[in-house]
């Protein structure tokens, strides 16, 4: 494929009865990914095929599916709800086919689980190069790491003063990153959990009135681990939900902020999630109540290369290892039910809960 972010095209997509929130491709040892799970507000985690098939649908948590990861290995899947629970599966138990996927197969018992990795909303979990831990953050001011291989504890990280929104280890481990409600950044030390530095990612953040706005919603390294790329927004007004898409970008040597891309055409809404293509250019995820967007630039420029439009909002994407594909969890329906104004009533006078989709978009 080519080495610039050409053209990126819908190649098919599946609706869902509630919001999606993560997916990821199943890992394949020939390279290229055959299927893809997803999950979000049901607790289920759901399997689909890329030709086309729902594989199957097992209960997996009690609250809001918020953190996805499979192990770099493959072997193990990563969960995590808004409930704080974290939880690992086994590889065949998310690649099992379980029928046509119209019912919900029974749960599957996970490796391990941990109910209270963290104390109040989970929001983020990263999983370190080596696949030997996870990091996990949420609405406190502490991250905490696990053992991928049994779930134990091995270090409490204290040093924001506002909860955190998203984690990430560098390339080489060396350090893990986090990012909270104001713009805090943190380089941690994942060894011993000392501090290293302090950043700023502050534009991410303002206040209206009493609203607190924006944080550092996702975070992503480079392939090489010499930038930092945070996304979120810079808020306009007191609604939560609107505000101009940012990406900071740092240098991570000097740890100074390098540059800002704001991603065109604008969207009133923040940016969702950022990752690295393996091919070398930063990929970005929007939403807003009229709609989602990815973007794409290459390494060092800030002008977009790529912008594709998204009838529902997106909230986190997976690039496959191959850089072929993506996919993209969505919130809304393809009807236009983005929004959650509470106007639009079900023949039973209900209001109807969002639905979801999960789609997958082919680079050229």
């Amino acid at each position: 494929m080519s080495s610039q972010p050409a053209s990126l095209a819908k190649q098919r997509e599946w609706p869902h009865g509630s919001q999606l929130t993560n997916c990821r491709f199943v890992p394949h040892p020939a390279g290229a990914a055959a299927a893809i799970v997803a999950a979000g507000h049901d607790g289920a985690v759901h399997l689909f095929s890329l030709d086309g098939a729902r594989l199957a649908t097992r209960p997996a948590h009690r609250g809001w599916v918020e953190g996805l990861r499979w192990t770099p290995d493959g072997r193990t899947l990563l969960s995590a709800d808004s409930w704080g629970q974290l939880r690992a599966w086994p590889r065949d138990w998310a690649t099992q086919p379980g029928g046509d996927g119209a019912s919900t197969e029974p749960p599957a018992t996970p490796q391990w689980n941990v109910d209270n990795a963290c104390g109040s909303w989970l929001r983020d979990l990263s999983v370190s190069g080596d696949g030997a831990w996870v990091a996990v953050c949420g609405n406190e001011p502490v991250v905490r790491m696990y053992a991928v291989a049994d779930g134990k504890r091995l270090l409490e990280l204290r040093g924001h003063e506002h909860p955190v929104h998203s984690v990430a280890f560098s390339p080489d481990q060396a350090s893990l990153v986090s990012g909270d409600l104001r713009g805090g950044l943190i380089d941690w030390d994942p060894r011993t959990g000392h501090i290293r530095r302090r950043l700023s990612a502050e534009r991410l953040f303002k206040t209206y009135y009493h609203y607190a706005q924006g944080g550092v919603r996702s975070m992503t390294f480079d392939a090489t681990g010499t930038r930092l790329y945070c996304g979120g927004f810079e808020g306009t007004n007191a609604n939560q939900a609107q505000g101009n898409p940012l990406v900071l970008v740092f240098d991570w040597r000097t740890g100074t902020l390098e540059s800002v891309l704001s991603p065109t055409p604008p969207l009133n809404g923040p940016v969702t999630h950022v990752a690295w293509h393996p091919a070398g250019w930063l990929v970005a995820a929007g939403s807003s109540e009229g709609g989602g967007a990815l973007w794409a630039w290459r390494a060092g420029e800030t002008a977009v290369a790529l912008h594709v439009k998204s009838a529902t909002s997106l909230r986190r994407f997976d690039i496959a290892s191959d850089g072929t594909r993506l996919a993209a969890a969505a919130f809304g329906n393809l009807d236009g039910q983005r929004g959650g104004n509470g106007r639009r009533l079900d023949k039973d006078g209900q209001y109807p809960d969002f639905g979801g989709i999960l789609a997958v978009y082919q680079w050229s």
